[in-house]
């Protein structure tokens, strides 16, 4: 399954900031992808984001809500507030943290996050629970948070792989053992080595029956995992079809729009050069059969293939842009092919044109 925290995580990337309406836009936007989380807020953040957390709770969306929560009673009551069904609670238990950030033992925070997670559940909260920064801490500490959990009856838990540097081989062994536990997991990975997508794949071999993810990879530093790539790894390498590819595009240009923020030309599946060709031989073979040079056509992602032309092109570049204007003489082709290669810049579809017009005259 998918949980999108593109309105939580996705907003602790520096300059987003989500009105409630726009907060809603999203939501119902991945509502129609078919996501089955959407991880709404963390609603004791201000009053603008419990509005909009509010606001998406009225909608009656598919999609499973789930607010974020610090393991305090107060931020639960903010959270019971929005009428969502899902709490995620989050606490450190490493050493380092719990020395150097709270300055408490390790019983006294586990006493903490399962009073915290009693609260929940006795007011009718499922609950999430994430040891944050789960790869960096110690076993012996996560051992006994997975106990206290699992005695909680707690309904799913995150592991975090929060400074996004682990190693995949090892966060799969992680996942392993976590999931021994037999409390169903989440997992939730950054990107700062750009091994965020490898290891939620490896998450998903351990075990993991739920990824993380953002439209267009937003979130903390470097964010985490990118919905687009997830979802068409699992359609693509698992035969998970109950997503809607051909909206993950438009749902990218919708979150570019409202954060200011566009993925760069060449992200996978939503960037804009990921089915655009280039070179003369590239593009020869796409014409005859894009799967040439495409593992999945662009229609699949409600996309269209482009051809780019400048020197590096061939003459079937070039007669593909011709014939759509109904120019078929092959010396008009090859003279126009000159004219290209000549070029250092590129040729838009105007300027073929003309020029092959003002060659035909």
């Amino acid at each position: 399954m998918i949980l999108d925290s593109t309105l939580r995580e996705g907003e602790q990337t520096p300059g987003v900031n989500y009105s409630p309406e726009e907060r809603l836009e999203i939501a119902m936007a991945l509502d129609e992808i078919g996501v089955d989380f959407i991880e709404v807020g963390h609603p004791a953040v201000s009053e603008d984001v419990f509005a909009g957390i509010k606001l998406i709770s009225e909608q009656n969306l598919r999609a499973n809500l789930i607010a974020h929560s610090r393991a305090l009673i107060s931020d639960i009551d903010h959270v019971l507030k929005t009428d969502v069904e899902w709490v995620g609670i989050f606490f450190c238990l490493s050493n380092a943290c719990l020395k150097k950030r709270f300055n408490i033992s390790l019983d006294h925070a586990l006493d903490k996050i399962s009073k915290a997670i009693e609260y929940a559940k006795d007011h009718g909260l499922r609950v999430r629970f994430t040891p944050e920064d789960t790869t960096r801490t110690e076993w012996e500490n996560l051992e006994r948070a997975l106990r206290v959990a699992r005695e909680l009856k707690v309904d799913r838990v995150s592991i975090a792989d929060t400074t996004g540097s682990t190693h995949p081989l090892r966060f799969y062994t992680l996942v392993k053992k976590v999931v021994s536990f037999g409390i169903p997991v989440n997992v939730h990975c950054h990107n700062d080595l750009g091994l965020a997508l490898a290891n939620a794949i490896m998450g998903i071999e351990a075990g993991a029956t739920v990824v993380d993810a953002t439209v267009n990879g937003l979130g903390e530093r470097a964010g985490i995992v990118d919905l687009a790539q997830i979802i068409t790894v699992l359609y693509y390498h698992y035969g998970v079809r109950k997503y809607r590819l051909e909206k993950l595009y438009e749902v990218s240009r919708l979150v570019s729009r409202i954060t200011g923020i566009s993925p760069q030309p060449n992200y996978p599946i939503v960037g804009e050069n990921a089915f655009t060709h280039k070179a003369g031989l590239h593009v020869s073979a796409v014409l005859k059969d894009p799967r040439f040079y495409e593992f999945l056509p662009a229609e699949v992602f409600g996309r269209e293939r482009t051809i780019y032309v400048d020197r590096y092109a061939g003459k079937d570049t070039i007669r593909y842009y011709l014939e759509k204007f109904g120019i078929r003489d092959d010396e008009i082709v090859n003279k126009v092919l000159r004219k290209v290669k000549s070029s250092r810049e590129p040729f838009t579809w105007d300027r073929l044109v003309e020029e092959a017009r003002r060659l035909r005259a």
